[in-house]
C-alpha cells in the first residue's frame, strides 16, 4: 500500500508545450526541499498543442496528469485539480511560470507553522504590461475596500490551503472568478507572504483582456464588492441629482428608488455567485 500524500501541487495548463517540462522540473525540486511526500497534479485545460502528449509520456509517478474534456478556463481547471488532490495541504500556482515554484517551500512552512487555513503568495512586484498592472491595481483596490477584506489585498491564485478548504473550493459552482475571491467567499482565515511575480515567457496572457474583465466582475460579484459599489455609485448620482435638480423631492425619490433597485439586483447576483449550490 502506497504511503499517504502530504503535499499536492496543482497547476492548470493551457497550451504550455514550450515550458511544461521546465515547470515540472522546478516544481519537483521545490517540493523535494519540503521533505514531504508530494504529488504534482497538472490539469490540461483542453490544450491544442503538444501539452497533453508531454504529460502522458512523463515517467515520474509523482506527476499526475488530469485531462479536461473541454476548455473551461483557469478556475474550472483548478477546481478539477483540487478534486483530484490527495495531499493534506494543497498548493496552487499558474502553469505559465509567472508564479515561481521556488516560493512553495515558504508557503509550506508558513501554513504548517501558523493557525490559518490558507496562505497566499501576494505579489510584491510584477513584470506585466502597463494596462494589466493598472487594471490589477484598480481591481484589488475595489475588492479590498468594498469586498469585505476576507483575503489579503493583492491575493490571486498562487496559494496553499488545507484539505478541507480545497474540498469546498472544488465543489463551488462558479463560472469565472479569481481563486482568491472564491476562497474569500468561504470565509476562512488567510495569511500572506510576498513574492516577485515573473514575466510571462511568451509575453501574452492566456485569458485575454476581456477574459480578465469578466473574471474581475465575477470576482467582485462573488465577494459582494460589486453590490456595494453599485449601491455607492447610485447613491452618489442620486445626491448629485438632488443638488442640481429644481425639484429636490422628486430627485430624492428617484435616488432612493434607484439605490433600492441597484442594491436588490446586485444582492441577488451576489447570492447566486456565492456558489451556495454544490455539484
Amino acid at each position: 500500500m502506497s504511503e499517504p500524500v502530504e503535499l499536492t501541487i496543482v497547476a492548470p495548463l493551457f497550451n504550455e508545450e514550450a515550458i511544461v517540462r521546465m515547470l515540472i522540473d522546478r516544481c519537483v525540486k521545490a517540493a523535494e526541499q519540503t521533505a514531504l511526500r508530494f504529488e504534482l497534479v497538472l490539469v490540461d485545460d483542453a490544450s491544442t498543442d503538444g501539452t497533453a502528449a508531454i504529460l502522458d509520456a512523463w515517467s515520474d509517478a509523482r506527476v499526475r496528469p488530469v485531462r479536461m474534456p473541454t476548455n473551461g478556463g483557469q478556475l474550472r481547471a483548478t477546481q478539477a485539480g483540487l478534486a483530484h488532490a490527495r495531499g493534506e495541504i494543497i498548493a496552487v500556482l499558474d502553469g505559465d511560470l509567472q508564479d515561481p515554484p521556488e516560493v512553495l517551500p515558504v508557503l509550506v512552512q508558513t501554513i504548517r507553522s501558523q493557525r490559518v487555513a490558507v496562505v497566499f503568495a501576494v505579489k510584491a512586484r510584477r513584470d506585466d504590461p502597463w494596462w494589466l498592472t493598472a487594471g490589477a491595481r484598480l481591481f484589488h483596490a475595489a475588492q479590498g475596500s468594498l469586498g469585505g477584506g476576507r483575503v489579503p489585498r493583492g491575493a490571486g491564485s498562487f496559494c496553499i490551503m488545507r484539505r478541507d478548504v480545497a474540498a469546498k473550493v472544488a465543489s463551488m459552482r462558479v463560472e469565472r472568478a479569481n481563486l482568491a475571491a472564491v476562497i474569500g467567499a468561504i470565509g476562512v482565515h488567510a495569511a500572506a507572504v510576498p513574492y516577485d511575480k515573473q514575466a510571462r515567457y511568451d509575453g501574452r496572457s492566456r485569458v485575454g483582456f476581456w477574459g480578465l474583465v469578466r473574471e474581475a466582475l465575477s470576482s467582485m460579484l462573488l465577494s459582494g464588492a460589486l453590490h456595494r459599489l453599485g449601491l455607492l455609485a447610485t447613491m452618489t448620482l442620486g445626491l448629485l441629482a438632488l443638488m442640481l435638480a429644481g425639484q429636490p423631492r422628486i430627485a430624492l425619490f428617484m435616488a432612493a428608488a434607484g439605490a433600492a433597485f441597484a442594491s436588490s439586483a446586485c444582492f441577488l447576483a451576489h447570492r447566486r455567485w456565492r456558489g451556495q449550490r454544490t455539484r
